[in-house]
């Protein structure tokens, strides 16, 4: 059997080798076109020296004659053998590029023009470009076959010249030259004002500065949108998915039933879900499992990085980039591009970009997707749901082993308290051991407290737009209330302390699915600690409490209520925050019967708010002055129903001497005894009566003594309009006397 000399040909060392002989093909390429169209009859002018610099009368005449016909010039012998020689060198390139491949070697011009499709005549035109990058004595020979000493750059013209034969070719090689092809898109530099001053034939072509650097120095990627764009490898190795495993497997088997086996367009796939609830991760998996790399671009950071007018021209270079190594592309925090004034220019730009490349490309959004392509692409939306307390127990449980922990840490509760994902979970043990150790450096033991303030650094609300947190600052010990209230309080506090174990070991929750929170309505006078009651819930399940600003919810325009009722829920379920409403008989008083229109919202309203507090899975405190006020329909559906007494005298007793600071200075003649028995104050007024007496002592520059508590409670009861009984102003008199 005979064998050729190209069977024995072996694959490239390296991309130089290949670059060579595609430099071979090139000048060989030229040639055979000066041969075709040099004139050895033409004598040389005066205006020879001016070439470029002069036209002639003779070089227009030339230009007019039609004299195309080069046809006699390539039955010469010396045009056939340059013929033969360029069609040979074609094969050998084509037969080592193949065997390249076959033994691994990398060849970037090849893996270039694979990765953006490009055809032949393509590939051509790129390696005329290139050429100058590679050697400078293509500047001289382009400036030459322009005529112009300063035209150094190959023009589309040029291309078109050296790579048709015919009219024809020439014609339908201009569709490549499209501002939309693959060619100015991926590898030419787009200049506008260039393309407006010029003609197509005379445009110069230049490569990307990124597409030279990526052929030359197999450069890993585009400097200019390094600040916002991080690049995986298949080598890397991802966490495992705790959670949702069924969603990988469904992104999985929708891929290589609908593209790979089906071989229909890929869809444009939407993953919404929390910060931390693992879109970024399934992507991640589903690029390794496909053996490619994975491109993440963060909107957040690309806006901040870029100017409005650079959007578009990033986008291509982002696309440029997912072609060049064949990735998987994930746009993460896809909701910025539309949240402000409800625009969505940018994101119509993005999907616009995403349907003219080829890769499988995901967006990841914090927010619901209600947008749908004007282009025609298929969308297929996943939602990632923030995993049950059951599971979120067994996340804090794994990963509390990796950091070292005080005991005594529930994580029940903690999974109970905090809606995390497992992301987050994950970052608040971080943040919590980074705390830890700049408190306390030689042990760094993360405790309870420093693991809640790591949390609630990670919460992410808007609640402070209709509600006011408020400091924690009461235990048990501090709340002055008859046992049975107390008990209540301690019994409310362990409904959520234990609700894990209560729904999800024991299994209530498959009983009762609905209706998880707590709620609580608090009953009784002005000052007899219905407030302070709701921060020692706070204190005692160490959660945030935010008292509702009812001005700012209830409005007088139909549905706005609920609207403000909605917001202010779906804030709280962020952080599982406490939510105060105080004189909740204002908004949540007796349905009326319905005799216009406005008494059918008002009972809306009220449904409203029973279906919230119902949804809600935190704690939700009402408190009113006037129970009588509330509809018994609603009360019967709280969890809690606690009656604030106003305080008998031991209860005052044991409040006038719990207000007192132990550096506060006091006269011997006082008597907290007597002045609980015959004022009858409740704990709010007694709070306002001592804070006006160490002001009184302080003025006069000594100990807080009777007749400054008995001044103070007087002007209580001027403030209130209360009247004073015979006893109350018996002793009044008394110690003003004495003053």
């Amino acid at each position: 059997m005979r064998h050729s000399f190209e069977d024995h040909l072996s694959g490239y060392e390296d991309r130089w080798g290949h670059m060579a002989d595609e430099l071979k093909w090139l000048d060989l390429k030229i040639l055979m076109h000066l041969q075709l169209h040099q004139n050895p009859s033409a004598e040389e002018d005066a205006l020879q020296p001016f070439k470029g610099w002069s036209v002639s009368e003779e070089e227009v005449y030339g230009l007019l004659r039609d004299d195309d016909d080069h046809s006699w010039r390539e039955d010469t012998p010396d045009f056939q053998a340059m013929q033969e020689e360029l069609q040979q060198l074609e094969e050998r390139i084509f037969k080592r590029v193949e065997r390249s491949w076959a033994e691994g070697t990398f060849l970037s011009f090849s893996h270039l023009a694979d990765a953006f499709g490009l055809t032949r005549f393509e590939q051509k035109c790129l390696l005329i470009a290139l050429a100058v990058e590679l050697d400078r004595k293509y500047e001289r020979i382009y400036a030459f076959l322009h005529d112009d000493l300063t035209r150094k750059q190959p023009s589309v013209d040029l291309m078109l010249r050296l790579l048709s034969r015919t009219p024809q070719e020439m014609l339908a090689g201009h569709a490549f030259f499209s501002p939309t092809g693959r060619l100015f898109t991926y590898c030419f530099i787009q200049d506008e004002q260039e393309t407006a001053q010029e003609s197509l034939l005379s445009k110069p072509v230049r490569l990307e500065p990124r597409i030279v650097r990526f052929l030359l120095n197999n450069a890993r990627s585009d400097e200019r949108i390094d600040s916002f764009t991080d690049i995986y490898y298949p080598s890397e190795s991802w966490p495992a998915l705790l959670w949702e495993q069924d969603i990988q497997a469904r992104i999985r088997e929708f891929h290589e039933y609908h593209v790979v086996e089906a071989d229909l367009p890929a869809p444009l796939f939407v993953i919404q879900g929390n910060p931390g609830s693992g879109k970024k991760l399934h992507v991640k998996h589903l690029a390794t499992h496909l053996e490619r790399p994975v491109v993440i671009v963060d909107c957040r950071r690309m806006l901040s990085a870029i100017q409005d007018t650079e959007f578009k021209p990033t986008l291509r270079r982002v696309m440029r980039e997912v072609l060049l190594h064949q990735a998987v592309l994930a746009f993460d925090n896809v909701h910025l591009l539309f949240e402000e004034n409800g625009s969505s220019a940018r994101l119509d730009q993005l999907l616009q970009a995403t349907k003219a490349g080829t890769s499988l490309t995901f967006l990841l959004t914090e927010r619901e997707w209600h947008e749908q392509p004007t282009n025609g692409q298929q969308v297929v939306t996943t939602h990632l749901q923030v995993p049950p307390e059951t599971v979120r127990g067994q996340v804090w449980q794994q990963f509390r082993h990796d950091y070292s922990v005080e005991p005594g840490i529930e994580w029940g509760v903690l999974a109970s308290k905090f809606r995390f994902t497992i992301g987050q979970i994950r970052q608040a043990l971080e943040d919590a051991a980074r705390i830890s150790r700049w408190q306390a450096p030689t042990q760094a033991r993360i405790s309870s407290a420093t693991l809640h303030q790591a949390c609630y650094a990670l919460v992410q609300h808007k609640l402070g737009r209709k509600a006011t947190r408020l400091d924690v600052k009461y235990s048990f010990d501090d709340l002055i209330l008859p046992r049975e209230q107390k008990d209540q309080l301690r019994n409310a506090c362990n409904q959520i302390k234990y609700r894990a174990i209560v729904f999800d070991q024991w299994g209530f929750e498959q009983k009762l699915p609905y209706g998880k929170g707590l709620s609580l309505l608090f009953g009784g006078p002005p000052g007899t600690g219905k407030t302070m009651a709701a921060q020692v819930i706070a204190h005692e399940l160490q959660l945030e409490i935010y008292k509702v600003d009812l001005s700012q919810i209830i409005s007088k325009y139909i549905g706005e209520t609920e609207k403000n009722l909605h917001e202010v829920f779906a804030e709280a379920r962020n952080s599982s925050a406490i939510l105060f409403f105080d004189e909740a008989d204002a908004l949540f008083g007796k349905r009326t019967e319905v005799s216009d229109s406005h008494d059918k919202y008002a009972n809306i309203e009220t449904s409203y708010l029973l279906q919230k507090i119902e949804e809600y899975e935190g704690v939700s405190v009402l408190a009113t002055n006037y129970q009588q006020n509330i509809d018994e329909a609603f009360i019967r559906r709280i969890n809690y129903v606690i009656k604030f007494p106003f305080p008998d005298a031991d209860g005052r007793l044991h409040i006038w001497r719990g207000m007192f600071p132990k550096a506060t200075p006091l006269d011997a003649d006082l008597d907290f005894k007597v002045i609980a028995e015959t004022f009858q104050i409740a704990g709010g007024n007694i709070k306002n009566a001592v804070l006006s007496a160490a002001f009184l002592a302080a003025e006069t520059g000594s100990a807080i003594a009777m007749r400054h508590l008995v001044q103070a409670i007087k002007l209580e009861y001027q403030k209130t309009g209360k009247i004073m009984s015979r006893e109350e102003a018996w002793m009044l008199e008394e110690y003003t006397r004495a003053r």
